[in-house]
C-alpha cells in the first residue's frame, strides 16, 4: 500500500513516524512491503553527523520503504553527485549505495502499488535571504525548463492521466488555501514551478494531489491535501 506524509526536515520532524508506530490499532501505519512518500523537505543528508546517520539507519530499518520528492531544503550538492537508476517505471536516486531510501525524481511517472504516481519536487525558499548559497541554499531548489519538458514527455506516455500527483509546493491557484499559518512566514512567491503546476491543473487528469511545504495538515479542497504531521493512505484525505 502507498502512504504519504509531509516534511521531515531531517530529524527535526521525524518523530511523527515513531509516534505513529506506537499509536496502535487504527492508526494509518505503513507495514511490510508498503511505500511511504514524503512530500518534500526530506532533509537527509544535511550535516553528515553521527546523530543524523543514526536517524537514517532507523528509517532504513522500517518494514516499509521510505521515498521522497525533494523540497527546497535539501542538500542539492549531495544529490547532484548521486547516480540515478530505473525503478517502477521512473528514475530514482539512493541516498547512499545499497540504501533502500529513494529520491523520486522530478517529472517522473511511477507504477506503484497498483496506481500511477507523478512527482515534481522543488519550491522557492521563503527564507533564502537568511541562507548562504552553496551552504544551506541552492538555486536548483527550483526545477527548470528541462525538468518541465521531461515531465511533459513522461505524461505524454500515459496520456496525461495519473492516479496521484506528489509535489512539495502547489499551483498558484491553490496557494491562497495553503498559506503558512504563522505570521512569521511569508507567502510563497509565484515562480516558474508554480506556473508549471498551474499548467498541470489545466491538462492533467488525476484523482488526488498531495503536497507538503506549508507546515499544515489541511484538505485544500476535495482533491488537494497539504500534509505535515499526518500520514494518509493514497487516495485518502484528512477528512476520510
Amino acid at each position: 500500500m502507498l502512504y504519504l506524509t509531509g516534511d521531515l526536515h531531517g530529524g527535526f520532524n521525524m518523530r511523527k513516524l515513531a509516534d505513529l508506530e506506537r499509536a496502535g490499532e487504527g492508526a494509518p501505519v505503513p507495514g511490510a512491503g508498503d511505500v511511504l512518500v514524503v512530500c518534500g523537505d526530506f532533509g537527509f543528508p544535511w550535516d553528515f553527523s553521527e546523530a543524523e546517520s543514526e536517524d537514517v539507519r532507523w528509517l532504513e530499518s522500517r518494514p516499509y520503504r521510505v521515498t521522497f520528492v525533494d523540497g527546497n531544503h535539501e542538500r542539492f550538492d549531495h544529490w547532484a553527485e548521486r547516480p540515478s537508476e530505473p525503478w517502477h517505471g521512473g528514475r530514482v536516486q539512493r541516498i547512499a549505495p545499497q540504501s533502500p531510501i529513494l529520491r523520486l525524481m522530478r517529472g517522473e511517472v511511477y507504477e506503484l502499488e497498483g496506481c500511477t504516481l507523478f512527482t515534481m519536487g522543488g519550491a522557492t525558499s521563503v527564507d533564502r535571504a537568511w541562507r548562504t548559497e552553496g551552504c544551506d541554499w541552492w538555486p536548483v531548489e527550483l526545477p527548470d525548463e528541462e525538468d518541465f519538458e521531461r515531465a511533459r514527455a513522461a505524461l505524454d506516455e500515459v496520456g496525461w492521466r495519473v492516479d496521484y500527483v506528489v509535489t512539495h509546493t502547489c499551483a498558484n491557484r491553490m496557494l491562497p488555501r495553503a498559506l503558512y499559518p504563522a505570521s512569521m512566514w511569508q507567502a510563497p512567491d509565484f515562480d516558474r514551478l508554480t506556473f508549471f503546476l498551474d499548467e498541470l491543473e489545466e491538462r492533467l487528469e488525476y484523482r488526488h494531489w498531495y503536497c507538503g511545504h506549508f507546515h499544515v495538515d489541511r484538505d485544500l479542497d476535495d482533491r488537494h491535501t497539504a500534509l505535515y504531521d499526518r500520514v494518509v493512505p493514497a487516495g485518502g484525505s484528512l477528512a476520510s
